[in-house]
This record gives C-alpha cells, sequence and structure tokens, in this order.
C-alpha cells in the first residue's frame, strides 16, 4: 500500500479552471464553476476545504456552499461544504487507475466563497492540458449561475441545492462545440442598475454592478480576505467568443421609463465597449431572454452604434410554462435547452469557430 501523501493547493500541479485566486497557500474558488483540473493516477483522493458562509440562522442553511466532481468529465459526486474547514473524498478506486478529476463549485458567489487548502492523495496529481483551443467566457447573471434550474416550481424559495450551472445553457454550448468556458456571472446583478423590486426607488443600485467588477479576478473574494482586489489579466484565458446575457436585472429599474432605458442603453454600449478594447480577439454577442427581453431594442441598438461587425446580438425566447419554471421564475432545464439549442445556431452561422 503506497503512503498518503498531503499537498498544499498551492504546490499541487493542477490546472486552475476559471477566475481563481490563491491566496496565502489556499485556491479560492468565487464564481461558479470556478475550480481545478487534473489528472489523478492512484487509489484515493480527498480535499481539505474552508469556506466564509456561517450557518448562524435557519435561512442560512439555504445558501450553503455546493461543490462537485467530475469523472472522465461525468459527474461523480456533489456535496454540500460545511461551516469551517473540513475533508471531503473526492475519489476512491480498489486499483489505481489514471482518471481526470475535476473538482468544481456549482453555487455562485454571491453567496459563499469557498478555498481549498490542500489535497490528500494516495497516488499522483498531475495539471491536464485543454483539450480545446476553443474558449468562451459567458458574463451574465442568476441565469448564468444555473439559479434555481432544478426548483420544482416558481413557488420554490431559492436555495443552493438546486443551482446548477452544469447543465445551464452555457454549459450546454461549450460542452456541444467541444470549448472550454468560464462563467463572470452574478444574481440579480446589472449593466446600468442591479435589480430594484422597489418602484418608490428613483436612482439605480450601481454599487455592484457587472462593469464594477469585471476587470477584477474576483473583487469579492479579496474584499472578504480583506486585499486589494487583483485585476483580471485578460491573457489568462483569452476566449474568441463572449456571450453576454445581461439587461434582465436592469429591467426592475427601468421599468420602461424613457431616461431610465436611454441610460441603460448608454451604460450598456460603454461596458459591451469596454469588453472589446479587454478583448480585441473575440466576437462578442449580446443575448438577452428566458426571463423578459423589455430592453432587447435597447441592446440592439447598442450593437449598431458600436458599428462593429464582429459584435452582434441575439435574444432568446421567453420561458413558456409548459417548459418549466424553477425557481423564483427562474428558467427550468428545458429552456437551457432551447436557449443553448438557438446560441449554437447563431454561432454556427456566424462561423466563429472553423469546423
Amino acid at each position: 500500500m503506497s503512503e498518503t501523501m498531503k499537498i498544499s493547493a498551492e504546490n499541487a500541479d493542477i490546472r486552475r479552471l476559471g477566475r481563481t485566486l490563491m491566496r496565502n497557500g489556499t485556491l479560492w474558488l468565487g464564481y461558479s464553476l470556478t475550480g481545478a483540473e487534473f489528472d489523478f493516477d492512484g487509489t484515493s483522493l480527498s480535499a481539505e476545504i474552508t469556506t466564509d458562509w456561517v450557518n448562524d440562522e435557519a435561512w442560512k442553511e439555504n445558501f450553503q456552499p455546493y461543490m462537485a466532481v467530475l469523472v472522465n468529465g461525468k459527474l461523480s459526486k456533489r456535496f454540500a461544504v460545511s461551516e469551517g474547514t473540513a475533508q471531503y473524498e473526492l475519489y476512491r478506486s480498489e486499483k489505481a487507475e489514471k482518471v481526470r478529476i475535476r473538482l468544481v463549485k456549482l453555487s455562485e458567489n454571491a453567496f459563499s466563497k469557498v478555498g481549498v487548502l490542500s489535497f490528500s492523495a494516495d497516488g499522483k496529481l498531475t495539471a491536464t492540458k485543454p483539450c480545446s483551443e476553443r474558449r468562451i467566457e459567458f458574463v451574465g447573471d442568476s441565469i448564468t449561475c444555473g439559479f434555481g434550474i432544478e426548483g420544482r416550481s416558481v413557488c420554490d424559495n431559492f436555495r443552493t441545492s438546486t443551482e446548477n450551472p452544469l447543465i445551464n445553457y452555457a454549459s450546454l454550448t461549450a460542452n456541444e462545440l467541444g470549448a472550454e468556458y468560464q462563467l463572470t456571472s452574478w444574481t440579480a446583478i446589472g449593466v446600468y442598475s442591479n435589480s430594484v423590486k422597489d418602484e418608490r426607488v428613483t436612482e439605480p443600485d450601481d454599487a455592484w454592478t457587472m462593469p464594477v467588477i469585471y476587470d477584477y479576478t474576483d473583487k469579492a473574494v479579496d474584499g472578504m480576505l480583506g486585499n486589494e482586489p487583483e485585476k483580471w489579466d485578460f491573457s489568462r484565458f483569452a476566449p474568441q467568443l463572449i456571450v453576454v446575457n445581461l439587461g434582465t436585472n436592469d429591467k426592475d429599474f427601468t421599468r420602461g421609463i424613457p431616461e431610465r432605458t436611454a441610460a441603460f442603453e448608454n451604460c450598456y454600449r460603454e461596458f459591451i465597449a469596454h469588453i472589446r478594447e479587454k478583448n480585441p480577439q473575440a466576437h462578442i454577442i449580446c443575448a438577452l431572454g428566458a426571463m423578459g427581453r423589455e430592453l432587447l431594442p435597447q441592446v440592439e441598438n447598442a450593437v449598431k452604434m458600436l458599428a462593429d461587425e464582429r459584435i452582434t446580438s441575439l435574444g432568446f425566447e421567453v420561458q413558456r410554462e409548459e417548459d418549466g419554471i424553477g425557481s423564483e421564475w427562474h428558467p427550468s432545464a428545458v429552456t437551457h435547452r432551447k436557449m443553448s439549442d438557438k446560441l449554437i445556431a447563431e454561432i454556427k452561422r456566424l462561423g466563429i469557430f472553423k469546423e
């Protein structure tokens, strides 16, 4: 029997996925599907994991962080991360064999952060190389996080246990096209204003919009740790395609008021121009839909004003009750499949990836 080795996350031979941060030897995961991938040749593997989530009130249970382990591309394990620091088994086999392990965070940044401190392995870890040269970044809100996708009905209150970005439109699209991908998404976020349900509010909620956080690796994790936020190195991923699905939450504040919709359009155009500046090589699809298309005309006009043939718009169909609706009116898995089908057709029509 070989000896179990403990390897710090900082020294482990792993490939980091998404906008991760290494802080004091801990690999911090905030955004959905951030994590690590590696080949493992051995019989048992576990990880020491910590979290900022604290179960100090009954409702906090709804926001417990969740992780997933994929073995050779298939979901092997899904588990909740408990308060504090603990050891979690990731893989076990009776005989040593080489498998590809992907450890990712399922729950989103808005509710908790997770830190991988170390791996304990009866075997060897070797960082993988990307399986594809195709790369897609998805920039969005709760829809892109997979919010409530496994909820039973609109009456279900949101719980992280029903959030699954592995089966949302982004994952379906990237997997079918054979592309590497990452999510930069946050619940209730907008471009001009985050979601504002109180109609008496007259100023946009703009302290934490996507333009505020997009330039940073993970402003929320660094803020939680008391650090100056690290600027994201856009060369780390360099996608050929960026899909922006924002505007669903802005509509809660704009409410068809002309000066507000005009302000949204201006802000949206400036943000897309900024994305282009940071990603000069990428095609940008400005998408909107599934939970409403009220601001699609403004999105389309912003795209037209930018006059860049590699920036295009796409409207998703609004979800239908017969397709099921997830928690708090969020799209079901069926709706996400339809969104993916439409997005894939558009990507192929545009010829973004060579066959």
